[in-house]
């Protein structure tokens, strides 16, 4: 009886070794995702904004310690006292610093102040560094419905983000696939495919739905096709193809999971993908990229719904590093905005997650669409980014 006990503990405690953890349910903690670490951070990164406003340093005297505090406004929406009075003298002086140093002042403009600052902007935007940061002079300036006349003189002119400008000015009338586009052998057939459903207006959440090879999607217990809500907004709200704009619509291979060193992402397992061009052997499969074979995945598709080129033109036009992921940032940074509590990354696609006080994951809709892989054993190829019209926008 004794030596049955014995084996009896073993074989319980073999099986217990087998059995593989649910991280949420690890005594594991993120540190960095606490409450007391959030504090302290958004804390610091405010003192290290107000500082560099107060001190009165102009751009040329403290350049990298500007285009941090660019990023930090941006990623907690801060306008610091005192900094919106000195906005027009670093306008003045854009044009004399580094394409970098401009792009990142533009960005934070576009994101604070959209509008506030377009007569200085619409005076200097034909002498800045390159066509791109031209590109995102005029995005901003779009904003409060101004189109300066542009000819073959400017530099811009026979760019790639003149082209890519033009097709967004002036707006045309949008028509969206439904969803049923995407659910049989019309696109894609016998594949497994990540299809995330978006809305024109960024800050509406859209949702993940995950597509068999059969065609169909992937149900709940009762049968009902599973969404799980994911926000495809950069903090800028910029266009697709300029760089930490909006996510693209359009293809993007999928070419593994991974765990991201980035604290602000999170230890949560995330979804690696590529543009086209990014990787041209990992996208398409060893051929060479051209529209056409691009075109080729998409048919018949793309005819009819042209936005599905976002994708390839933002992978051309040098857009990289587009994963889908987790979050670790701080919702309440965004009470009062409509995506609230997602979080808004630098162009990814991003799926909320809720940490206690203590740094402990609680909530992951990143997790649970995972887990539904693993469960239904899918291993997707392929993820698309598609806008359809503001219906059935029920997430879980």
């Amino acid at each position: 009886m004794k030596l049955y006990l014995y084996n009896l503990i073993l074989i319980i405690i073999f099986s217990l070794c087998l059995i593989k953890p649910i991280w949420g349910q690890q005594e594991k903690s993120f540190s960095f995702a606490s409450a007391k670490a959030r504090k302290n951070i958004t804390r610091e990164l405010k003192n290290e904004i107000d500082s560099l406003v107060s001190l009165s340093l102009q751009p040329e005297e403290a350049e990298n310690q500007w285009k941090k505090a660019f990023w930090a406004m941006e990623l907690m929406l801060y306008s610091p006292p005192k900094w919106e009075e000195r906005i027009p003298y670093f306008i003045i002086h854009l044009s004399s610093f580094d394409a970098e140093f401009q792009r990142a002042f533009l960005e934070m403009l576009y994101t604070l102040y959209p509008s506030k600052f377009s007569d200085q902007i619409i005076s200097i935007w034909p002498i800045l560094a390159n066509a791109k940061n031209q590109a995102m002079a005029l995005e901003y300036l779009a904003v409060s419905h101004l189109f300066p006349e542009i000819t073959e003189n400017h530099t811009i002119y026979s760019s790639d983000w003149y082209r890519a400008y033009q097709k967004r000015w002036p707006a045309q009338k949008i028509v969206y696939p439904t969803i049923d586009s995407f659910s049989n052998d019309y696109f894609l057939p016998g594949e497994e495919i990540l299809c995330s459903f978006q809305f024109t207006d960024r800050g509406k959440p859209g949702f993940l739905m995950i597509r068999k090879k059969n065609g169909e999607w992937v149900t709940d217990e009762n049968g009902k096709p599973l969404k799980f809500k994911q926000l495809a907004r950069s903090i800028s709200n910029l266009p697709y193809y300029l760089t930490n704009g909006n996510t693209p619509q359009g293809l993007y291979r999928v070419t593994g999971f991974d765990y991201s060193s980035n604290e602000w992402i999170g230890p949560t397992k995330n979804v690696q993908m590529v543009l086209p061009y990014e990787n041209n052997s990992a996208f398409f499969n060893g051929q060479q990229a051209t529209p056409i074979t691009y075109e080729a995945l998409l048919n018949p598709l793309i005819k009819d719904f042209p936005s599905l080129w976002e994708a390839h033109d933002a992978g051309k036009m040098g857009r990289t590093e587009i994963i889908a992921h987790g979050t670790t940032i701080d919702p309440a940074l965004y009470n009062n905005e409509s995506y609230f509590p997602c979080t808004p990354s630098l162009g990814c696609l991003c799926s909320p997650e809720i940490w206690n006080k203590k740094g402990k994951r609680v909530e992951s809709t990143q997790q649970a669409w995972v887990d539904t892989l693993e469960k239904n054993n899918i291993q997707p190829k392929w993820l698309i980014v598609v806008e359809i019209a503001n219906t059935d926008v029920s997430v879980k």
